[in-house]
């Protein structure tokens, strides 16, 4: 990937994995944004697990990319160990930093992808599989090694993959674990899509958002059903 090898030619740099002592692990979690109100639900699921060594990297842009541009850059910034992501308008589940940071402590070296749920209930990944549609931005737990990690930055060639940019998490994914290893698939599901990480908050926004498709639809039969009045 050009973005990826250009990068790495301009920059050189340590991995944090050359230094960790004893089996510290050390997150920087890179959050993208457009400036949303969700933001504030995102941060808090963040700062509400941070320990000592992590960082969170916020960059906010509207580079019409869906953010890639702006985690690439804070991916380069990164200092710890592992690379979490997340986007402005999701959240982490109450306990997803424990468990990515076990995983870390237990699989020093390997990827962890992790399960997501969305509001509707249904998780993702659905099989232990590396393929699009199956896996997602805020399911990674990735080692920071910054000689071996995929690019975030969409090619100009919109007959490559990596020309469209809804795709890029897959392709910065499948390209580091190219150059890693093959991840390691876990059941544990440390995000909530569009939604909330409290269970009765999200119980009401699935309610809400039942109402919501209801409503749409009667609304459609209705304009359907009015039809031209006959002469």
């Amino acid at each position: 990937m050009a973005g990826g090898a250009s990068r790495r030619d301009a920059v050189a740099r340590t991995s944090p994995l050359d230094t960790v002592e004893d089996d510290r692990v050390s997150f920087s979690v890179i959050v993208p944004t457009r400036g949303r109100r969700s933001l504030h639900g995102t941060l808090a699921s963040i700062a509400e697990q941070l320990e000592p060594g992590d960082e969170l990297l916020v960059r906010c842009s509207n580079d019409g990319d869906f953010g890639n541009a702006a985690r690439q850059t804070l991916v380069d910034r990164a200092s710890g160990t592992h690379l979490v992501f997340m986007d402005d308008d999701d959240q982490f589940s109450r306990d997803a930093f424990a468990v990515m940071r076990r995983f870390a402590r237990e699989h020093p070296g390997r990827i962890g992808i992790f399960r997501m749920r969305l509001l509707d209930g249904r998780v993702i990944w659905r099989e232990p599989e590396l393929r699009r549609t199956n896996v997602s931005t805020q399911m990674f737990c990735v080692p920071n090694l910054p000689e071996k990690l995929g690019s975030w930055v969409s090619s100009p060639d919109p007959a490559s993959a990596q020309g469209r940019p809804y795709v890029a998490d897959f392709d910065f994914i499948a390209e580091t674990a190219r150059l890693q290893g093959e991840p390691i698939f876990r059941e544990e599901v440390v995000a909530h899509i569009r939604s909330d990480r409290r269970g009765g908050v999200r119980a009401f926004q699935r309610m809400a958002s039942v109402v919501a498709a209801v409503r749409r639809r009667a609304r459609g039969l209705l304009t359907r059903g009015s039809g031209p009045p006959v002469a």
